[in-house]
């Protein structure tokens, strides 16, 4: 019992610590008890709901007094799960419906009857935004086990706490599943640690389509169809996902507005030397660095928690004032050993004033190229699209992607950033709606399953179980060979492909699929949850 809940305890901790790094706001913990997670992890911007049942939870409140214990970041929630409206009382404690929350039921299925349980997961998932998660430990039969159980059940007996569930591990997912939550995998599980976890009944799940009964094919039941839908098929040869499309725009977009500034304003280049304007030369930064830094850092001095509070993501700072465009507490020498601290004072150089004047105008001189280009009534529609999607994301989100993090993972805003006020979406630049929806997708994307939907939509995409040449990878996805190296490493640590001498060639490999690998369903379901919430026609790119 000691070593099972050690490992329980370390798999809600680290389900915890997971969540508010991907950028989850809301921990609702179910049955709380004397649970200390909300104090142990706290941080700014996480709200913290515990529900439990009124005597348990007011004697809680009544040792934290004693100790001199605040929580203004947590909300405590009564509720007798036997009888009482959950989902209710978590609207009433401001809990927002419409954002990822984290569910935590550790501990206490057990106890319940299975309709008092269902009912509960069930109230969770009517609160549960999209993306949000739920992890539960649940109580499950095993033949090699039933003495230990036996002897556990009759201790919490003569404690009052009778058990009143257990589950095969079909009929747990098929609850999970009734209830509208989907079993998931953790990006960094080995398939061994996967079924270990599953076999101790500590599950994590996804929030999904309610399935009414136990499908015959598992591997399609995760994806359930709605009510008066057609089946979703997987995409026709040669079209691409929504996914593709937002990036193959946002790209366009950047080269164009990048290379109009390299026309506009003298710059060093890579193979070529000064162009010719002495020491007036800059290096050459993107769109990115433009949305992430340059636009918001004028001759006026900004801190940098207040430049991240505006672009909402973080930049280069060091390489900004390495190529001349910004100075650092007063200088463009190199006076920090790590990133400055959020109260260093920023201020734009000369050379940085004249590139943020020349880029100023860029995002609508290249959106009127394209109205010329593509017809004013198609670029109108994509707008109307995009900005249609973006009134309904999170208003925090930044206005370009921003620099990946581990395993190649999205970054959303960070929770900690102060609230960003809604506003009407049709002012912003086309980049920067494309920008908001890829990466919403993108979040959303990498929240359901694992790798990441950069790694799914380049190196992933290509392979298969049969083999690939190394280099040819690069071509075939458009990203260079260091970041195929990269790419490689992390889907041989998860178990999703191997690398094998070339047969054909004497120095060379191959790359190929493992057979755990499932990126064509993962993808497809995806694709059809995004296009579920959002409609059809508010999602279409128009050609």
């Amino acid at each position: 019992m000691h070593d099972y809940l050690a490992a329980r305890t370390s798999f809600f901790d680290r389900t915890v610590v997971g969540a508010i790094d991907r950028g989850v706001r809301q921990v609702v913990v179910g049955a709380a008890g004397y649970d200390g997670r909300a104090f142990r992890y706290a941080k700014p911007g996480v709200r913290w709901f515990e529900v439990d049942h009124p005597a348990t939870q007011q004697d809680k409140l009544e040792r934290l007094e004693r100790l001199g214990i605040a929580a203004p970041h947590v909300r405590f929630i009564e509720a007798d799960f036997t009888r009482d409206p959950v989902a209710d009382r978590l609207r009433a404690a401001r809990l927002e419906a419409g954002v990822p929350s984290l569910f935590l039921l550790e501990g206490v299925a057990v106890y319940l009857e299975p309709a008092v349980l269902e009912a509960v997961l069930e109230q969770f998932r009517q609160v549960a935004g999209p993306g949000s998660r739920l992890a539960i430990s649940v109580s499950l039969s095993r033949a090699h086990d039933d003495g230990a159980r036996a002897g556990f059940q009759a201790s919490v007996a003569a404690l009052g706490e009778p058990t009143r569930s257990v589950f095969d591990a079909d009929q747990a997912e098929a609850l999970l599943a009734r209830t509208g939550w989907r079993i998931m995998a953790g990006r960094e599980e080995t398939t061994a640690k996967r079924e270990r976890l599953r076999s101790a009944g500590l599950l994590t799940a996804s929030a999904a389509p309610r399935t009414p009964a136990r499908s015959q094919h598992p591997a399609r039941s995760q994806h359930p169809t709605p009510p008066g839908s057609a089946t979703p098929q997987p995409s026709q040869q040669g079209t691409f996902s929504l996914s593709a499309l937002l990036s193959q725009a946002l790209v366009a977009f950047t080269i164009e507005f990048d290379n109009e500034a390299e026309h506009r304003l003298p710059h060093h280049t890579t193979n070529y030397g000064p162009s010719g304007h002495g020491d007036q030369t800059s290096c050459l930064v993107s769109l990115v660095m433009w949305e992430n830094c340059m636009r918001y850092v004028t001759d006026e001095p900004i801190t940098v928690g207040e430049l991240e509070a505006l672009a909402r993501t973080g930049t280069n700072l060091d390489g900004m004032r390495r190529w001349g465009y910004i100075t650092i507490d007063g200088t463009a020498r190199k006076i920090h050993r790590s990133r400055p601290s959020p109260g260093a004072v920023l201020r734009a150089t000369a050379r940085g004033l004249r590139a943020r004047q020349v880029r100023l105008p860029l995002p609508g001189l290249i959106e009127q190229r394209w109205q010329d280009r593509f017809g004013a009534g198609q670029v109108a529609r994509l707008r109307d699209s995009l900005s249609t999607m973006v009134s309904r994301l999170d208003p925090g989100l930044p206005d370009c992607l921003p620099i990946l993090g581990h395993a190649l993972l999205s970054r959303g805003p960070d929770p900690a950033l102060p609230p960003r006020e809604r506003r009407d979406p049709g002012g912003l630049p086309l980049s920067a709606l494309l920008a908001r929806v890829l990466l919403s997708f993108a979040l959303e994307y990498e929240r359901e399953t694992a790798p990441s939907l950069a790694i799914g939509a380049n190196v992933l995409r290509v392979l298969g179980a049969d083999a690939t040449r190394l280099r040819d990878i690069p071509p075939l996805t458009g990203t260079s060979k260091e970041a195929v190296a990269w790419t490689m490493g992390i889907l041989i640590r998860g178990n999703l492909a191997v690398e094998e001498p070339d047969p054909a060639a004497s120095r060379g490999k191959v790359a190929r699929l493992t057979p755990h690998s499932t990126r064509e369903a993962r993808a497809e379901g995806t694709c059809w949850l995004v296009s579920i919430r959002y409609g059809v026609t508010s999602i279409r790119l128009y050609p």
